[in-house]
Protein backbone atom coordinates (compact mmCIF):
# COMPACT_ATOMS: atom_id res chain seq x y z
CA UNK A 1 0.00 0.00 0.00
CA UNK A 2 1.15 3.17 -0.96
CA UNK A 3 1.86 6.69 1.60
CA UNK A 4 -1.28 8.75 0.06
CA UNK A 5 -4.41 6.56 -0.10
CA UNK A 6 -3.28 5.86 4.22
CA UNK A 7 -3.40 9.40 4.64
CA UNK A 8 -6.02 10.60 2.57
CA UNK A 9 -8.53 7.91 4.66
CA UNK A 10 -7.26 9.64 7.65
CA UNK A 11 -8.39 12.58 6.50
CA UNK A 12 -11.62 11.25 5.13
CA UNK A 13 -12.19 9.54 9.12
CA UNK A 14 -11.36 12.89 10.69
CA UNK A 15 -13.63 14.89 8.31
CA UNK A 16 -16.74 12.35 8.12
CA UNK A 17 -16.45 12.82 11.81
CA UNK A 18 -17.59 16.49 11.67
CA UNK A 19 -20.09 15.61 9.47
CA UNK A 20 -19.48 15.69 5.78
CA UNK A 21 -21.19 13.48 2.88
CA UNK A 22 -19.09 10.70 2.83
CA UNK A 23 -20.91 9.53 -0.44
CA UNK A 24 -19.20 12.89 -2.24
CA UNK A 25 -15.78 11.94 -1.60
CA UNK A 26 -13.77 9.55 -3.50
CA UNK A 27 -10.02 8.12 -3.23
CA UNK A 28 -9.00 11.42 -4.57
CA UNK A 29 -11.11 13.88 -3.28
CA UNK A 30 -12.67 15.35 0.25
CA UNK A 31 -15.91 17.49 -0.59
CA UNK A 32 -19.39 17.94 0.78
CA UNK A 33 -21.39 20.16 3.42
CA UNK A 34 -20.29 21.07 6.75
CA UNK A 35 -21.23 20.14 10.41
CA UNK A 36 -23.68 22.38 12.10
CA UNK A 37 -20.77 23.43 14.19
CA UNK A 38 -19.09 24.87 11.43
CA UNK A 39 -19.04 28.87 11.01
CA UNK A 40 -18.25 28.24 7.63
CA UNK A 41 -20.13 28.02 4.36
CA UNK A 42 -19.13 24.79 2.96
CA UNK A 43 -21.84 24.72 0.36
CA UNK A 44 -21.03 23.27 -3.16
CA UNK A 45 -23.73 25.30 -4.69
CA UNK A 46 -24.12 28.15 -6.89
CA UNK A 47 -23.08 31.88 -6.41
CA UNK A 48 -26.05 32.75 -4.91
CA UNK A 49 -24.91 31.27 -1.16
CA UNK A 50 -21.51 33.23 -1.60
CA UNK A 51 -21.15 35.48 1.43
CA UNK A 52 -21.10 38.99 0.67
CA UNK A 53 -17.56 40.70 1.09
CA UNK A 54 -15.35 43.67 1.98
CA UNK A 55 -11.55 43.94 1.43
CA UNK A 56 -8.94 46.15 2.89
CA UNK A 57 -6.20 47.00 0.48
CA UNK A 58 -2.52 47.64 1.30
CA UNK A 59 -1.96 47.76 5.10
CA UNK A 60 1.51 48.15 5.82
CA UNK A 61 2.72 45.01 8.68
CA UNK A 62 5.67 46.28 9.11
CA UNK A 63 5.72 49.92 9.92
CA UNK A 64 8.49 50.14 11.06
CA UNK A 65 10.17 49.66 8.28
CA UNK A 66 9.53 50.38 4.54
CA UNK A 67 10.44 47.97 1.99
CA UNK A 68 10.08 49.09 -1.67
CA UNK A 69 7.31 48.08 -4.28
CA UNK A 70 4.66 47.52 -1.31
CA UNK A 71 6.42 44.17 0.03
CA UNK A 72 5.51 45.09 3.20
CA UNK A 73 1.58 45.27 2.42
CA UNK A 74 -1.16 42.80 2.98
CA UNK A 75 -4.91 42.70 1.82
CA UNK A 76 -7.60 41.40 3.62
CA UNK A 77 -10.35 39.63 2.81
CA UNK A 78 -13.88 38.81 4.78
CA UNK A 79 -17.42 37.76 4.97
CA UNK A 80 -19.22 41.25 5.02
CA UNK A 81 -20.37 39.83 9.04
CA UNK A 82 -16.97 38.74 9.91
CA UNK A 83 -17.81 37.60 13.91
CA UNK A 84 -15.83 34.76 14.79
CA UNK A 85 -14.71 33.69 11.60
CA UNK A 86 -11.61 31.50 11.42
CA UNK A 87 -8.62 33.06 9.81
CA UNK A 88 -6.35 31.51 6.85
CA UNK A 89 -2.47 33.51 5.70
CA UNK A 90 -1.97 32.60 2.58
CA UNK A 91 1.09 33.18 0.67
CA UNK A 92 1.51 33.38 -3.06
CA UNK A 93 3.81 31.50 -5.27
CA UNK A 94 6.76 32.83 -7.07
CA UNK A 95 9.54 30.67 -6.62
CA UNK A 96 10.24 33.16 -3.94
CA UNK A 97 12.05 35.61 -6.64
CA UNK A 98 8.43 36.77 -8.34
CA UNK A 99 5.08 37.15 -7.80
CA UNK A 100 2.35 39.38 -5.46
CA UNK A 101 -1.01 39.27 -3.28
CA UNK A 102 -2.97 40.52 -6.36
CA UNK A 103 -2.01 37.96 -8.84
CA UNK A 104 -1.34 34.87 -7.06
CA UNK A 105 -3.55 35.30 -3.83
CA UNK A 106 -6.71 37.41 -4.87
CA UNK A 107 -9.12 34.38 -6.52
CA UNK A 108 -8.14 32.21 -3.60
CA UNK A 109 -8.67 34.82 -1.29
CA UNK A 110 -12.01 35.46 -2.42
CA UNK A 111 -13.64 32.23 -2.77
CA UNK A 112 -12.37 31.08 0.79
CA UNK A 113 -13.75 34.77 2.07
CA UNK A 114 -17.05 33.67 0.45
CA UNK A 115 -17.29 30.86 1.84
CA UNK A 116 -16.82 32.75 5.48
CA UNK A 117 -13.08 33.15 6.12
CA UNK A 118 -11.06 36.13 7.33
CA UNK A 119 -8.27 35.55 4.58
CA UNK A 120 -4.97 37.37 4.89
CA UNK A 121 -2.66 37.83 1.66
CA UNK A 122 0.54 39.39 1.82
CA UNK A 123 3.21 40.48 -0.57
CA UNK A 124 6.85 39.73 1.53
CA UNK A 125 10.37 40.66 -0.25
CA UNK A 126 11.92 39.05 -3.05
CA UNK A 127 15.09 37.39 -3.61
CA UNK A 128 17.72 37.68 -5.65
CA UNK A 129 17.89 41.61 -3.84
CA UNK A 130 16.19 40.13 -0.92
CA UNK A 131 17.63 36.44 0.26
CA UNK A 132 16.16 33.62 2.32
CA UNK A 133 15.65 34.32 5.13
CA UNK A 134 14.01 37.27 4.60
CA UNK A 135 10.52 35.52 2.77
CA UNK A 136 10.51 33.26 6.01
CA UNK A 137 11.06 36.25 8.59
CA UNK A 138 8.19 38.34 6.70
CA UNK A 139 6.06 35.58 6.69
CA UNK A 140 6.35 35.09 10.51
CA UNK A 141 5.72 38.90 10.87
CA UNK A 142 2.03 38.77 8.58
CA UNK A 143 1.57 36.18 11.93
CA UNK A 144 2.44 38.59 14.42
CA UNK A 145 0.07 41.06 12.27
CA UNK A 146 -2.47 38.79 11.97
CA UNK A 147 -2.35 37.70 15.87
CA UNK A 148 -2.94 41.38 16.68
CA UNK A 149 -5.28 43.04 14.54
CA UNK A 150 -7.43 40.69 13.11
CA UNK A 151 -9.43 40.77 15.91
CA UNK A 152 -10.42 44.45 15.58
CA UNK A 153 -12.33 42.99 12.48
CA UNK A 154 -14.13 40.36 14.26
CA UNK A 155 -12.26 37.56 13.16
CA UNK A 156 -11.88 34.78 15.50
CA UNK A 157 -7.68 34.65 16.18
CA UNK A 158 -7.91 31.54 18.30
CA UNK A 159 -8.33 29.88 14.49
CA UNK A 160 -5.29 31.07 12.80
CA UNK A 161 -4.64 28.96 9.93
CA UNK A 162 -1.90 29.43 7.03
CA UNK A 163 -1.60 28.01 3.16
CA UNK A 164 0.30 28.69 0.21
CA UNK A 165 0.59 27.46 -3.42
CA UNK A 166 4.09 26.46 -4.48
CA UNK A 167 6.86 28.66 -2.81
CA UNK A 168 4.17 29.94 -0.49
CA UNK A 169 3.41 26.55 0.42
CA UNK A 170 6.87 25.97 1.16
CA UNK A 171 6.23 28.90 3.63
CA UNK A 172 3.36 27.26 5.34
CA UNK A 173 5.14 24.45 5.36
CA UNK A 174 8.22 25.83 6.95
CA UNK A 175 6.37 27.11 9.52
CA UNK A 176 4.29 24.09 10.10
CA UNK A 177 7.37 21.97 10.65
CA UNK A 178 9.95 24.17 12.25
CA UNK A 179 7.94 26.57 14.32
CA UNK A 180 10.08 26.86 17.22
CA UNK A 181 12.96 28.07 15.15
CA UNK A 182 11.20 30.29 13.48
CA UNK A 183 8.78 31.95 16.49
CA UNK A 184 10.88 34.64 17.43
CA UNK A 185 8.69 37.66 19.21
CA UNK A 186 5.07 35.24 17.64
CA UNK A 187 4.45 31.41 19.42
CA UNK A 188 3.95 29.87 16.11
CA UNK A 189 3.20 26.31 17.53
CA UNK A 190 0.67 27.87 19.91
CA UNK A 191 -1.33 30.25 17.32
CA UNK A 192 -1.16 27.86 13.88
CA UNK A 193 -4.13 25.84 14.11
CA UNK A 194 -3.12 24.17 11.11
CA UNK A 195 -1.47 24.50 8.03
CA UNK A 196 -2.07 23.85 3.87
CA UNK A 197 0.96 23.51 1.80
CA UNK A 198 -0.50 23.31 -2.28
CA UNK A 199 1.95 22.22 -4.44
CA UNK A 200 5.09 23.01 -2.27
CA UNK A 201 8.71 22.67 -2.77
CA UNK A 202 9.26 20.44 0.00
CA UNK A 203 13.37 20.10 -0.57
CA UNK A 204 15.46 22.43 -1.80
CA UNK A 205 18.47 20.20 -3.16
CA UNK A 206 15.95 19.09 -5.62
CA UNK A 207 16.02 22.43 -7.78
CA UNK A 208 17.77 23.72 -10.05
CA UNK A 209 21.47 25.60 -8.97
CA UNK A 210 20.87 29.07 -10.90
CA UNK A 211 17.49 29.22 -8.55
CA UNK A 212 18.83 27.88 -5.74
CA UNK A 213 21.80 30.39 -5.26
CA UNK A 214 19.64 33.02 -6.68
CA UNK A 215 17.13 32.65 -3.34
CA UNK A 216 18.87 30.15 -0.84
CA UNK A 217 22.94 31.86 -1.53
CA UNK A 218 25.81 29.08 -2.24
CA UNK A 219 25.65 27.38 1.63
CA UNK A 220 25.16 23.86 1.23
CA UNK A 221 24.52 23.73 4.80
CA UNK A 222 21.70 26.63 4.69
CA UNK A 223 19.90 23.89 1.67
CA UNK A 224 19.37 21.13 4.42
CA UNK A 225 18.64 23.26 7.63
CA UNK A 226 15.92 25.64 5.25
CA UNK A 227 13.83 22.59 3.78
CA UNK A 228 10.76 21.28 4.96
CA UNK A 229 12.13 18.10 4.91
CA UNK A 230 15.13 18.60 7.00
CA UNK A 231 12.50 19.16 10.59
CA UNK A 232 10.29 15.87 10.90
CA UNK A 233 9.84 14.82 14.23
CA UNK A 234 6.97 15.02 16.47
CA UNK A 235 4.35 17.43 17.96
CA UNK A 236 4.34 19.69 14.72
CA UNK A 237 1.62 21.77 13.74
CA UNK A 238 -0.98 19.82 11.21
CA UNK A 239 -0.62 19.89 7.94
CA UNK A 240 -2.49 19.41 4.47
CA UNK A 241 -0.59 18.71 1.65
CA UNK A 242 -2.23 18.58 -2.04
CA UNK A 243 -0.87 17.88 -5.55
CA UNK A 244 -2.07 17.90 -8.86
CA UNK A 245 -1.87 14.36 -11.04
CA UNK A 246 0.25 16.76 -13.52
CA UNK A 247 2.64 18.71 -11.20
CA UNK A 248 6.21 19.11 -11.73
CA UNK A 249 8.10 15.77 -11.54
CA UNK A 250 8.88 13.82 -8.65
CA UNK A 251 6.27 15.70 -6.38
CA UNK A 252 4.49 13.07 -5.40
CA UNK A 253 7.11 10.65 -4.53
CA UNK A 254 8.80 13.76 -2.69
CA UNK A 255 5.41 14.55 -0.91
CA UNK A 256 4.48 10.34 -0.08
CA UNK A 257 8.05 10.04 1.45
CA UNK A 258 8.04 13.11 3.35
CA UNK A 259 4.38 12.30 5.13
CA UNK A 260 5.04 9.04 5.33
CA UNK A 261 7.92 10.10 7.87
CA UNK A 262 5.77 12.66 9.13
CA UNK A 263 3.20 10.09 10.26
CA UNK A 264 5.67 7.43 11.50
CA UNK A 265 5.36 10.41 14.42
CA UNK A 266 2.11 10.28 14.87
CA UNK A 267 1.91 14.34 13.29
CA UNK A 268 -1.60 14.79 11.93
CA UNK A 269 -1.67 15.26 8.26
CA UNK A 270 -3.43 15.01 5.02
CA UNK A 271 -2.11 14.21 1.51
CA UNK A 272 -4.64 14.46 -1.45
CA UNK A 273 -4.47 14.49 -4.80
CA UNK A 274 -5.99 16.60 -7.35
CA UNK A 275 -6.42 15.12 -10.83
CA UNK A 276 -6.80 16.58 -14.40
CA UNK A 277 -4.59 19.75 -12.77
CA UNK A 278 -0.80 20.83 -13.17
CA UNK A 279 0.78 22.87 -11.26
CA UNK A 280 -0.50 25.97 -11.89
CA UNK A 281 -4.19 24.76 -12.29
CA UNK A 282 -3.91 23.21 -9.04
CA UNK A 283 -5.88 27.04 -7.87
CA UNK A 284 -6.94 27.68 -11.44
CA UNK A 285 -10.69 26.20 -11.12
CA UNK A 286 -11.90 27.59 -7.67
CA UNK A 287 -15.05 29.00 -8.93
CA UNK A 288 -16.12 25.48 -9.70
CA UNK A 289 -18.91 23.79 -7.42
CA UNK A 290 -16.83 20.79 -7.67
CA UNK A 291 -13.54 22.11 -7.14
CA UNK A 292 -11.68 19.54 -5.00
CA UNK A 293 -9.10 22.47 -3.61
CA UNK A 294 -12.06 24.56 -2.64
CA UNK A 295 -13.89 22.00 -0.65
CA UNK A 296 -10.19 20.11 0.21
CA UNK A 297 -9.34 23.15 2.52
CA UNK A 298 -13.06 24.31 3.85
CA UNK A 299 -13.52 20.94 5.42
CA UNK A 300 -9.28 21.20 6.84
CA UNK A 301 -10.33 24.20 8.35
CA UNK A 302 -13.73 23.24 9.75
CA UNK A 303 -12.20 19.78 10.71
CA UNK A 304 -9.75 22.66 12.93
CA UNK A 305 -12.24 24.90 14.40
CA UNK A 306 -14.42 21.43 15.88
CA UNK A 307 -11.23 20.81 17.84
CA UNK A 308 -10.92 17.58 15.93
Amino acid sequence: MTLAPLAKRLLLCCICALGFDSSAISSTAVSGSSANTSPLNTSSGDASSAEALRVLSNIDYVPEQEYSDNRDRLDVYMPSQSSNKPILIHFHGGGLASGSKEKGSRAFATMLAQHGVCVVAPNYRLAPIHPFPAQINDAVRVVHWAISHMQDYGCDISNVFVSGHSAGAYLAALMAVDAERLSGNVNLAHNIKAAVAISPLLELAKLEKSHLEAVWGSDETLYQNASVTAHVGENKIPLLLMFADDDHQGMQQEIEAFAGAMLSYNNHLGVVEASHRDHKSIINHLNRNDDIVKSTILGWIALHVAGL
